[in-house]
């Protein structure tokens, strides 16, 4: 694909938008569009394209650089980033087993009820969004499973471990959605979810990490398994 044109222009952007706006559409359209690793994201064609200042353009798009979804290349501007290898895949899996079964124990054992009631949301929006997936293509369904790891990760209280799982999440959705495997795990993920879901209703902050952890293994297996073709 080439350079970001008005077919991808995202909708409810004003000339006024916020950065936070930015980056959001703009990881929007890396997930969502399938954007080839080394399109350009030229600043002042988007900002035109999109009817909205470069400032916020520019502010956003140094903040997915810091994710590692785009990267700036001299005398070209920024690009999209290479697709992760199953390495980078086995990397990224990694970091998650240091900081979500932690988080999630850290959650529990701040606000279990709270958490609880969250999590139960965005579990039912996972269960629709399944059962929807030959239309949907699983963007809501991704969309969903992320929230439901970002809310343990907000709730445990750690700004800086809470920062870090948004780029993770958005590495793997992109993992996931254009390497040419299917999504077919989602049976598995909805029961480890929900096994999550009852560590944090039953106030068991240990159980909470065991089930985060088992969940998170099961996504490694799936990946890397004995099948070991299909991502995830």
């Amino acid at each position: 694909m080439g350079a970001v044109g008005r077919q991808v222009r995202p909708t409810g952007l004003g000339r006024t938008v916020l950065m936070d706006e930015a980056y959001e559409a703009l990881l929007a359209l890396i997930l969502d569009e399938g954007l080839d690793p080394g399109t350009p994201l030229r600043i002042d064609t988007i900002a035109k394209d999109w009817g909205v200042s470069p400032t916020p353009l520019r502010e956003a798009l140094a903040k997915l650089e810091n994710t590692g979804l785009v990267q700036r290349v001299p005398h070209r501007g920024y690009t999209v980033a290479p697709l992760l290898d199953d390495s980078g895949f086995r990397e990224l899996m990694a970091a998650r087993l240091l900081i979500e079964p932690y988080s999630a124990r850290q959650a529990c054992e701040r606000d279990a009820a709270g958490t609880a009631r969250v999590l139960a949301e965005h579990h039912r929006e996972m269960t629709e969004a399944a059962e929807q997936r030959e239309t949907d293509d699983f963007r809501a369904y991704m969309k969903a499973d992320s929230a439901f790891h970002a809310a343990i990760a907000e709730a445990a209280g750690n700004r800086f471990l809470s920062a870090a799982i948004d780029p993770l999440g958005a590495h793997i959705q992109r993992f996931r959605r254009f390497t040419g495997g299917r999504i077919n795990d989602t049976e598995e993920a909805l029961a480890e979810h929900a096994a999550i879901l009852r560590a944090f209703e039953a106030r068991d902050a240990q159980a909470c990490e065991a089930a985060m952890r088992a969940h998170l293994d099961g996504v490694a297996h799936r990946s890397f398994g004995p099948a070991g073709t299909d991502p995830a």
